[in-house]
């Protein structure tokens, strides 16, 4: 319920963002008129040839918005946190913006221009964010959309003792050690009012309430063996319209995450450790999909040069295709630019048992297997190239957990199992975070904090430091 009515809210809020940008557009363009005559002596054209511009600012400030989550867990103590958030996104969108017009080569359009621009666009959003508050608070105290809620305590008064959380917006809470009860209070800005609190061994006195007040929703704050106390009267509730939930903080879960669904007729709780956000997995695809396009034409020219190398520098294929484990266990060709010479898998055993810490993987500086041409790929990672070729495939992402060989993955303990339960990427986070001079447990533990904290933006961050950690050759061997 929190969820959702935040997820409402914060599309108003989006909308409120577009709409004082679209007004920071035109005081750009006066301000630009009045200012920049008097120091460099001419003006922009005419507005309309640059009303075009509206549409990809709207939409790029929008996805980013959107990306950072922004808005999901509104209280009187974020508005500072936001204005940071706010900048990052206002620097990236500009940055995206500039890039566009140096792309298709747009020059009557005054780089000056975006400088005021980018100004009054953070301006704006901070603007809008204060306003949208403000708004927001005075229709709730006016009595538009209020939900009214009561909270039914369980045997151990919960309502002190127990925590919940449902998803990204209410877990905050639950994370700071905040009750149900907490929770509710807090949520002034969604339009949440808590009209009661009645013991669970007074349902009478929950029934004659409900009955003649205004009430919306009825939470169970309860534990697993107090189901049964409550059933005649959660379907009392149901007859009369009003909404019930019951928390599931009673199922011991460490790292899921809760998601309410229906399997035929049947309601069930799932609980997941991966993501399972199909808007945002879906986003994530597209993104693998564009960008591995591209990249495929980007390196076409190279590809050929560096096959040509390899071919000439050792004998065998020019790429190298292993079994890898992908998302779950499922099993799929894995392609790289060969760096080894032929027939260097057969050693790999035998190393292990020489030169692994672990067991499970080899990290040798001046491994005898890897060609001349082989390291100098392997330091500048272009021998991972055919690799978008996975991603294009649906192997692989461009971002997640590197894919191990199979004989690994049969080693690997039942926590580490889970690095598995996500689709492995091209680059992840401990790629920039120190690659090959990390062990194997620490990178592990980077895999499954990528797994428990995925989000787009993060997806968008470790690209962004892939590139200067390739670059440098950042911990490659």
């Amino acid at each position: 319920m929190l969820s959702q009515r935040s997820k409402i809210l914060a599309q108003y809020f989006y909308v409120l963002s577009v709409i004082f940008l679209c007004g920071a557009f035109f005081l750009s363009f006066i301000t630009y008129n009045l200012i920049t005559p008097l120091i460099i002596g001419y003006k922009l054209y005419s507005i309309s040839f640059y009303l075009w511009l509206l549409a990809p600012i709207a939409v790029v400030f929008y996805i980013l918005l959107f990306l950072f989550r922004m808005y999901l867990n509104l209280n009187t103590e974020t508005l500072k946190s936001d204005i940071l958030k706010l900048f990052e996104i206002t620097v990236i969108s500009i940055f995206l913006i500039y890039a566009v017009l140096f792309m298709f080569k747009v020059t009557y359009v005054s780089r000056l221009f975006i400088g005021y621009f980018a100004v009054y666009a953070f301006l704006s959003l901070i603007l809008a964010d204060y306003a949208g508050r403000k708004l927001s608070l005075k229709l709730k105290r006016r009595g538009y959309s209020i939900r009214n809620i009561v909270l039914v305590k369980g045997d151990k008064n919960s309502a002190d003792e127990m925590r919940y959380g449902y998803d990204d917006a209410d877990r905050t809470g639950a994370q700071e050690g905040l009750s149900i009860r907490d929770i509710i209070l807090s949520s002034e800005y969604l339009g949440v009012k808590l009209v009661k609190e009645i013991n669970k061994n007074d349902l009478n006195g929950l029934i004659d309430f409900v009955l003649n007040n205004p009430v919306d929703e009825v939470i169970f704050d309860i534990e697993g063996g107090e189901i049964d106390d409550i059933k005649e009267v959660t379907l009392l509730l149901e007859e009369k319209g009003i909404s019930v939930k019951i928390p599931t903080n009673f199922i011991p879960f460490k790292y899921s995450k809760v998601a309410f669904e229906k399997v035929g007729n049947y309601p069930v709780i799932s609980f997941y450790t991966s993501p399972e956000d199909d808007i945002r997995l879906f986003i994530k695809r597209l993104t693998d999909i564009t960008g591995a396009f591209f990249a495929i034409l980007i390196f076409l020219v190279p590809s050929l040069i560096i096959a040509f190398l390899i071919k000439m520098d050792s004998k065998g294929s020019v790429l190298y295709k292993s079994k890898r484990i992908g998302k779950n266990g499922r099993l799929f060709t894995f392609y790289k630019f060969r760096t080894m010479y032929s027939g260097s898998d057969e050693l790999r055993e035998e190393l292990i048992k020489d030169f692994s810490r672990d067991g499970i993987e080899i990290k040798l500086k001046n491994d005898p297997r890897i060609t001349r041409i082989g390291k100098i790929l392997r330091k500048t990672s272009l021998d991972e190239i055919p690799q978008f070729y996975n991603v294009l495939r649906g192997d692989m992402s461009l971002v997640g957990p590197r894919p191990p060989m199979p004989d690994e993955v049969k080693k690997y303990s039942i926590k580490q199992r889970r690095r598995i339960s996500m689709k492995p990427g091209i680059t992840c986070l401990w790629q920039i975070s120190g690659r090959s001079m990390l062990s194997f447990e620490d990178r592990v533990k980077l895999d499954l904090k990528y797994i428990d904290e995925w989000t787009l933006k993060l997806d968008f961050i470790i690209i962004l430091k892939t590139i200067p950690a390739v670059l440098f050759a950042k911990g490659a061997l």
